[in-house]
Order: C-alpha cells, then structure tokens, then sequence
C-alpha cells in the first residue's frame, strides 16, 4: 500500500493535463465501509474476551496478539480516514496537499501490513496449542514466514527512498527504488500471505479427524476453525489490486484500501467465532442438569480452542484429544 515520489510526480502530470475531468468523491463511502467492517471486527473480538472472561478463562498469548492485531487495525482505520480528508477517495487532480497525503498514506500502509501480519499469527499460535509433530513445526514455518515477508514489506517502504522524506515530498532531491520493485515484492508477500491463510484452515481437518465426534459436532467445529480461508481468498483478491497504486489517479485505490481492511477483519472474525459458539452453546444447554452442562465444557474445549491442561507445549495423544471433546 505503500506509496512514494514516482505517484506523486504521476499525480501532478496528470493534474496539469486538462481541467476536463470528472470529480468523484467516493471518500464518504470509503469511510463508512472501512469503520463498518472495524465496528464488525470490535464486536467480534469483544465478545470473544467476554466469553472468555465469564467462563473464568485466562487469556493466553493467541488473545494478546489478536488484540495488539486489532489496535494496528484500529489505527489503520483512523488513519484512512485522515487520508480521506486529504483527499482519498477523490481524482488525483482535486488532490491539494501531496505532502501530507502520502505521509499519513504510507504509515497506513504499515498498520494495515501489521495488522493482517498478527491477526494470522494469533490463529496459528492458537493452533499450536492443539498440534504436536510435524504439523507444529509447519505452523512454526508459518508464523515465521509471513512474519518475515511482511515485515519486509514495512521495511521497504521507509528504505525504498534516499532520504527518507522524499517518500512522501517529490520537491526533495534524491532518489527511490523502481516502483515496479516495491509492487511485486507486495504481490508476492500478500499472495503468500493468503496462500498460507488457507493452508492453517486446512490444518484443523487433519486434527479433528483424529477425533472421535458426532457428526453434528464435527461439522460445527471444522466450519469455526476452517473460516481463516476466507481471509487468504481475500488477501489474494488484495494482490491483485496492489498495481493501482501506480496509477495516475488515486481514486483508483479505493478497493485496495476495503480489501485491506477486510483481511484482517475476517480474520479476527474467524478466530473469535468458535469461542463464541461455545458461548452460544452453553447458553442454550443453561436449563440442563449440572452434570450435562460439565459434559459440555469438556466437549466444546477443542472447538472453542482451549485445553483444560496449562497452556505449555505438551504432547497430546488422540485418546486424549477424543476424551477432551466428547467429554468423557
């Protein structure tokens, strides 16, 4: 999402080439859409720590780095709109102040790459706690794979030009990296990214199929643990929309900014819903005998993803697993 001197100097040609163009505004859209899929985002994660809270359950590292994940998506938010105000959403030619637009537009960026960065590690720490073997040492890979590569793409923003302050004010001597570097180093990162979204939603399959479960409940927990693929088709829509930043006009951004946003609210979603199902579960089964609803805890432990053991990487058999969700 990064953006630097060679759109700004794109920007100013194509300003001064005619007084004929058209002047959409789609900044207020923008705005609603983007603080719409927020709202989603802190209603999910809220109710996922209250459930939590009332079941007298401590938070463990997944929850910590979902939440540091929502405030880097909260300050995306906040500063897309700030961008808006300078003019997102509009055609470059009714753009004013480039220099304030693309330094808020660039630490945007940043926050957005945070943000879809730790929201995908929380899902895969959250899985750890249930892998042993091969399949923990694969989450391992990936949490440090997209870690790394998006990382990257932070870091190349605020080095891909001498000085520094020529990333955002053209009217500063020096020099910056082709921008067709920078767009296919994002392409490449956020195809990665997706493509390892799917794959940790394929991982709950191979442990629940370990399990004995009913039909009923298998089906309810791979759904809840298999949503995460939702956020990788996103990030793979993302990269093919990262290109518009080279455009001319910058209103051609706009679905590369809700993408943005949307990654890492899906994310959060889905690895806030089986924690509320069982929620949901338990209030439904609230009329039952003391010893049915106990039954229910155990056997929702796995869906809501949680152990009832401490959470330290210990080895646990499929016996085991199989006693923790049915309850027995």
């Amino acid at each position: 999402m990064a953006l630097n001197a060679h759109a700004t100097q794109a920007f100013l040609k194509a300003r001064q080439v005619s007084t004929n163009h058209p002047h959409d505004n789609y900044g207020l859209r923008l705005n609603i859409a983007i603080w719409f899929l927020t709202g989603v985002a802190t209603v999910f994660l809220n109710l996922r720590l209250y459930c939590k809270h009332i079941r007298k359950k401590k938070l463990w590292w997944d929850d910590y780095i979902l939440i540091a994940a929502f405030v880097a998506l909260l300050a995306q938010t906040s500063l897309l709109s700030v961008c808006i105000h300078f003019g997102l959403g509009k055609h470059s030619w009714d753009i004013t102040d480039w220099v304030s637009y693309l330094y808020v537009a660039n630490i945007t960026g940043v926050c957005s790459i945070i943000a879809a960065a730790w929201s995908k590690t929380s899902f895969a720490v959250t899985l750890l706690r249930l892998s042993t073997g091969w399949m923990r040492r694969l989450i391992w890979f990936i949490i440090a794979s997209v870690n790394i590569f998006l990382g990257l793409s932070c870091i190349f923003t605020y080095v891909q030009c001498k000085p520094v302050r020529r990333l955002w004010d053209s009217s500063i001597p020096g020099a910056c990296w082709p921008q067709d570097v920078i767009i296919k180093y994002n392409s490449f990162s956020s195809a990665w990214s997706g493509a390892m979204d799917i794959l940790l939603a394929t991982l709950p399959w191979q442990l629940i199929n370990t399990l004995t479960l009913k039909k009923k409940e298998r089906i309810g927990v791979l759904v809840g643990m298999s949503l995460g693929s939702l956020a990788g088709i996103t990030s793979i829509a993302k990269t093919a929309t990262l290109s518009a930043i080279k455009n001319p006009d910058t209103i051609a951004t706009v679905s590369l900014m809700i993408l943005a946003t949307a990654e890492t609210v899906i994310t959060i979603v889905a690895v806030s819903i089986p924690v509320l199902r069982v929620f949901i579960r338990n209030s439904m089964q609230s009329q039952s005998s003391r010893d049915d609803s106990q039954k229910s805890q155990l056997s929702c432990n796995i869906s809501g993803f949680e152990l009832l053991t401490p959470p330290s990487p210990i080895q646990i058999n499929a016996s085991k697993k199989s006693e923790l969700v049915s309850g027995k």
